[in-house]
This record gives structure tokens, C-alpha cells and sequence, in this order.
């Protein structure tokens, strides 16, 4: 099958032997923001298809330095304070409540930061209207809403997504093997999550890209697991609490990423700058937990792209810093930074993916989660 192909190809063996706690620089900040490096997406044996307790997921998040994560269960809310975290907790983890809001048609919604169940009966033949419904009730309940996995069973497209009123976030990269592939590796006729994203970013609607692990496993270890540490997220927040990371969400103050890490990120409406940290780079490449994508042909290096609508490459440079004056008529820009090396006989390549900038006024504020206001 042409699905367990691209993965085998694609993936290296990761084992346990060797482990390290990752290491993560910070992406420059104002002097009123952190940033802080979370996971939005993750299972426990609660859903009845994942190998470990709420508490094992969470100490795995914690003893490997995040520092806040939402265990997302399907149809089930985790209330946090019934969690036992480690006796050696680090003051700077918290978990954030939320639900995998799992619906119908193979829809499945983030509610992130709500404090009670989200129902998810809602069924219609649209697909466009079950977001709606779990975006609503998300926010109805004060919380923020994903739109998880887009390419899982090819359920959704970018023109459902376009139908969704308010649609702020959604997974750019998901670690999960039965739907990482489809990040850039589709089956014919399909389209890739960074095509979605362009094409609804091109149609003027302001959404984001997130990047998750939606870890279910952590007793066996290999590509065809669904292991953690395979996606992250770095927000840009006042304080570490969940109603900032939410608001930060939700504003784009963060930048995606399943390996590179940033070490400046500058975004106005005249320039969009970025920096890569290589020595953190390639510190968190020898986690055994990372999987790149495969190539067997490709240029090694950093590569930094801004890409604008349509999809297209508006400058790009090969150096681990790069700038782009933004023109008036751009509408948007965004920036990808690729970091390519040898594997084998071919090449692995990881990612991030800093938020849009919109020049033509399409960004409308949603209701307020709470937190204070993000600067620049």
C-alpha cells in the first residue's frame, strides 16, 4: 500500500538506547513574553486505543522539557487537577484542559483550555458544518478550537475549511504515522496540508499551523508508532498560563515546528525576519525521537523560504538567516525553513513553520479567551 510505502521509506528506526532531553533555545521575545514549547495533542489509555496512564503521558512531556500540554482525549475531559504530576514538577509545566472532540465523518476538533465536556454528537453529511459545530461549541464553552489532522482518511479539505466561519488553527504537521505522511507526501489527487494551507490563505482566510504529536504510545517504539516528541509547538506568551498560551494560539504568536528550532523571529507588516539556531538544531536531531521526511534527492543545508499566496516563493536563501520586505499587494507572507541532511542513501529534512503576516486587513478579532494582550 502506497501509505505504509511513503512511512518506510521515509522513516528511521528510533529506539530508547541513547536518550536525552531535548534542548531548546528561545526564539527572541519582547521583554514582556516568553516563549514556551508545548504539545496540543496527546492520548492516554482513557481513549481505549493508547498504552499509557494520564500521569505517564504527563510525566514524558515534563521530564523532556516542555512546559505546558493538553492531553486531548477523545470525547472524554481530563480535568488537569486530577492528574498526579511528578514529585519533582518544574514550576514552568502545566497541563492546559482540552478534548479531542472526535465527530462525525472522521472530524476531529482540539478544544483547547475549556473546563467541561464538548459534546460531539452533532451529525450532518456536511463537512464544512461539523467544524462549525465543534468550533462553536469550543468557543461557546471559552475555549480555543484545532481543527486536528485534515489529511486523516483524506476527511477534510481546504474547501471545507474555507466554509468554517472563525477557523483560526488547524494541523499543519501531525506525528501520528497514519497521518504524518500526507505533510508532503500525498496519494494522487490529493493535496498536501501546505497546499491546504495556501489555498485557504490565498482565499483571505486567517488561519494558523500547528504542529502536534497526537502521542498515543509510549511502550513501544519505532516508526509505526505513534510515539511523542514527532511535533511541537513554540508560543510566544506574557506568562505560562492557560488562558495566555490559548490567547497566544490564537493570536499566531507561535511558530510550528517537528525539529528546527528558531532562534529570532520578527514578523511586522513592513518585514518578516527569521533566524535558525543550528547548535539547538542539531541538538534536538539527536533526539531519538525525531523523524524527518525522506528524500533521495536534495540539497543539504538550511533553506529559508517566504511564501506568499498562490504558494509561491516570494525569496528564498540558503543560510540559517533570512529577511523579506513586504510588499503592499502581498497580502500574506509566511516562512518555512527547511534543514536538510544525509540519511542512508538519501536525505532527512525537518521544519518550521513561522505564522502569516496579512497586509490586507482579513485578520477580525474571535471572542476573547482571557490573558493578557500579546506585543510585538
Amino acid at each position: 500500500m502506497k501509505m505504509k510505502a511513503n512511512r518506510e521509506m521515509r522513516c528511521k528506526f528510533v529506539s530508547l538506547a541513547g536518550a536525552c532531553a531535548l534542548l531548546f533555545s528561545m526564539a527572541t521575545a519582547s521583554a514582556d513574553t516568553q516563549w514556551y514549547k508545548g504539545n496540543t495533542h496527546a492520548h492516554t489509555v482513557l481513549c481505549g486505543h493508547a498504552d499509557s496512564s494520564p500521569e505517564a503521558v504527563a510525566k514524558w512531556y515534563h521530564d523532556h522539557g516542555y512546559q505546558f500540554l493538553i492531553l486531548s482525549e477523545h470525547n472524554i475531559f481530563i480535568d488537569p487537577e486530577s492528574v498526579e504530576l511528578p514529585e519533582d514538577r518544574r514550576e514552568d509545566f502545566i497541563l492546559i484542559p482540552g478534548e479531542e472532540i472526535t465527530g462525525h465523518k472522521h472530524v476531529h476538533s482540539t478544544a483547547v483550555n475549556v473546563h467541561r465536556l464538548i459534546d460531539w454528537t452533532f451529525e450532518s453529511e456536511v463537512v464544512s458544518e461539523i467544524i462549525q459545530d465543534h468550533l462553536d461549541r469550543t468557543r461557546d464553552a471559552g475555549g480555543e478550537h484545532i481543527l486536528n489532522h485534515p489529511t486523516y482518511r483524506y476527511a477534510v479539505t481546504s474547501e471545507d475549511m474555507k466554509q468554517v466561519s472563525g477557523l483560526r488553527l488547524f494541523e499543519l504537521h501531525n506525528g501520528h504515522p497514519n497521518t504524518v505522511q500526507h505533510a508532503h507526501e500525498v496519494d494522487s489527487g490529493f493535496v498536501t496540508t501546505e497546499d491546504m494551507w495556501d489555498d485557504m490563505l490565498t482565499s483571505g482566510v486567517a488561519v494558523y499551523g500547528v504542529s502536534s504529536d497526537d502521542t498515543h504510545t509510549l511502550k513501544e517504539w519505532n516508526c509505526e508508532a505513534s510515539n511523542p516528541g514527532r511535533g511541537w509547538v513554540m508560543v510566544r506568551s506574557p506568562e505560562l498560563t492557560a488562558d495566555s498560551i490559548t490567547e497566544a494560539l490564537r493570536s499566531g504568536e507561535f511558530y510550528a515546528t517537528n525539529g528546527v528550532v528558531l532562534s529570532r523571529i520578527n514578523r511586522t507588516e513592513e518585514v518578516f525576519q527569521v533566524e535558525v539556531d543550528e547548535k539547538a538544531t542539531l541538538e534536538a536531531l539527536e533526539s531519538p525521537y525525531v523523524i524527518g521526511y525522506r528524500r533521495s534527492e536534495a540539497s543539504g543545508g538550511t533553506l529559508i523560504e517566504f511564501v506568499g499566496p498562490g504558494g509561491r516563493v516570494l525569496k528564498h536563501v540558503h543560510a540559517r538567516r533570512g529577511s523579506y520586505a513586504i510588499q503592499a499587494d502581498d497580502a500574506y507572507v509566511r516562512c518555512r525553513v527547511t534543514f536538510t541532511r544525509r540519511a542512508g542513501a538519501g536525505y532527512e529534512q525537518f521544519f518550521a513553520w513561522a505564522q502569516p503576516v496579512f497586509t490586507d486587513g482579513r485578520l477580525e478579532p474571535v471572542p476573547s479567551t482571557g490573558g493578557a494582550p500579546i506585543g510585538d
